[in-house]
């Protein structure tokens, strides 16, 4: 396999593990439980990439979630952090997205392809500058929210947002054996 056919294998690897924010949050845990967050996709990345002999870095930035499912509206507020890859290609920093896997394209999340070369599109838009180590103190979501914090709000999310991606991924099944719509 050349360089580049390697680095593709590598992200397909990644990115086609099951996004769940209620699984791994770190690379060494991510295979073993077959699902994770955008940290877990991002360190198993790194990793891989310096294995196939390239430097990498995380990369993080402030985003906010999507609108679905409901519980959002719970939350003081929509933001959070989104970690992705930055590889050292041909001399040239490429920032590389594996977040979502391919059947959470049906309910319109962003699903990076990639051609091994150029940066992937991102699961999440930026709202801000990217942070890279080194950069100072790493971004902080709802730095200005001055509200107290129901944690119990952002146990109901998380667990419904799970819910809501594993309902995704049974109706994109199911669309794919033709037997019904996906009700997202």
């Amino acid at each position: 396999m050349d360089e580049r056919a390697e680095r593709i294998a590598l992200f397909l690897a990644v990115r086609d593990v099951p996004y769940a924010t209620d699984g791994a949050h770190d690379a060494d845990t991510l295979m073993t439980l077959g699902r994770g967050d955008c940290l877990a996709k991002a360190a198993y990345l790194i990793r891989g990439f310096r294995a196939l002999g390239y430097p990498a870095r995380r990369v993080r930035w402030l985003y906010y979630l999507p609108d679905r499912p409901a519980e959002v509206r719970l939350l003081p507020s929509r933001e959070d952090v989104h970690s992705a890859v930055e590889v050292l290609i041909e001399g040239r920093w490429t920032l590389v997205d594996a977040t979502h896997d391919p059947p959470l394209a049906a309910a319109g999340l962003t699903v990076a392809e990639w051609d091994g070369i150029t940066d992937t599109v991102l699961a999440y838009e930026p709202r801000g500058p990217l942070w890279r180590p080194g950069d100072g103190p790493e971004p902080v979501p709802n730095a200005d929210v001055r509200e107290p914090v129901d944690v119990d709000s952002g146990g109901r999310y998380q667990k419904a947002f799970n819910e809501w991606l594993r309902g995704v991924r049974a109706g994109a099944a199911t669309n794919a054996r033709g037997t019904g719509a996906a009700d997202v």
